[in-house]
């Protein structure tokens, strides 16, 4: 097992959407421990150690047979608890002839995996975004990956001042930045960002969604939730009428997103995001175009991020701004976290 001073151990990570994982084996490295899901004849996820106890070929090079996954080098077939079942060569099963397997969930479109040492006690569960299950909601997925540290993730998504320059053709203005008045707070492990933009230019996108060219009021609640969750609340409303608190008929966006950045390695993360709007709030048509639109955003914010992870020099002396306060948090309740899951192992 990777030995790390940047991961949580410990906890439920999201290691593919739902729809990702069929009968083929799929190699996913979560938090620096390679592993295969696949699912079973019952259409049930099994998750083991990518590594066949014979001689550490891959168990993804191999394929699924029936409930089983057999190995692709010699044929060694280990059942959902990771035991070998047989040996094609030979009728005994050697003795410690098994890999690990990893506690597994699904819940609300994602698959969750426990990577800690330990069985996950009761009160941890899978992270919980009851929006992308509820009836009155439309749920849209993405998967995306990104050669950089989990954490410079996070930190783009704490601070989205950012909008108005890295995506200024599509869902932000200038006006986001220059007219925003943020506070930071801590709840527990939770840090809570607030933003609120009034009497400011629709962002491009929301105007080619909507057809509303007027000002409006603009908010964002972005809450980190440990180890690599984003929960967003965001949209807009004709101006002066309530801004987050306006009526449904003067909101012109209202989404809340999920963004999760399950690290990988070191400097590598799987980047998983859900999206809901009300299902009556939009036509298909409107929808698709904020899907669309979102997915360039998305797009944009990796090659940014792999930029800045070519950059990053832990000697260079940065400076901080008022608005890297959720950031500075975030970093401080992770560091603070990790400490203490290393203190007691």
């Amino acid at each position: 097992m990777v030995e790390t001073t940047t991961f949580l151990k410990n906890r439920w990570y999201v290691a593919a959407l739902t729809t990702e994982v069929d009968d083929t084996p799929l190699a996913r490295t979560i938090a620096g421990q390679k592993t295969v899901l696949f699912r079973d004849t019952k259409g049930e996820i099994v998750a083991l150690e990518d590594r066949c106890a014979h001689r550490q070929a891959p168990l993804s090079l191999g394929e699924v047979v029936g409930d089983n996954i057999q190995c692709g080098y010699h044929g060694l077939t280990f059942d959902r608890s990771g035991s070998c079942v047989r040996v094609p060569s030979q009728k005994l099963i050697p003795p410690g002839a098994c890999v690990r397997a990893y506690p597994i969930a699904e819940k609300q479109g994602f698959i969750h995996l426990w990577t800690g040492d330990r069985e996950p006690p009761l009160e941890e569960t899978p992270f919980d975004f009851p929006f992308a299950a509820m009836d009155s909601l439309n749920a849209r997925y993405a998967a995306l990956s990104g050669k950089f540290d989990y954490r410079l993730l996070i930190d783009n998504l704490m601070d989205l001042t950012h909008l108005g320059f890295t995506h200024k053709n599509t869902i932000g203005t200038g006006e986001v930045a220059d007219s925003g008045k943020a506070k930071s707070e801590r709840q527990g492990d939770r840090v809570i960002v607030t933003r609120e933009m009034e009497n400011i230019a629709p962002a491009p996108t929301h105007v080619e969604v909507t057809g509303y060219s007027g000002n409006v009021d603009r908010w964002q609640i972005i809450e980190f939730i440990p180890p690599c969750f984003i929960s967003l609340q965001v949209g807009n409303a004709k101006h002066g009428t309530g801004g987050f608190n306006a009526d449904p008929a003067d909101k012109l966006i209202n989404r809340r997103t999920l963004h999760i950045a399950t690290p990988e390695t070191e400097d590598t993360t799987h980047y998983f995001w859900v999206s809901t709007y009300p299902s009556d709030s939009m036509t298909p048509e409107q929808e698709q175009i904020i899907y669309d639109r979102t997915l360039e955003v998305l797009d944009e914010d990796v090659r940014m991020i792999e930029g800045q992870q070519t950059r990053y020099d832990p000697d260079f002396a940065m400076i901080d701004i008022s608005e890297d306060a959720g950031q500075l948090a975030m970093r401080g309740t992770l560091e603070r976290l990790i400490k203490e899951e290393q203190a007691h192992p």
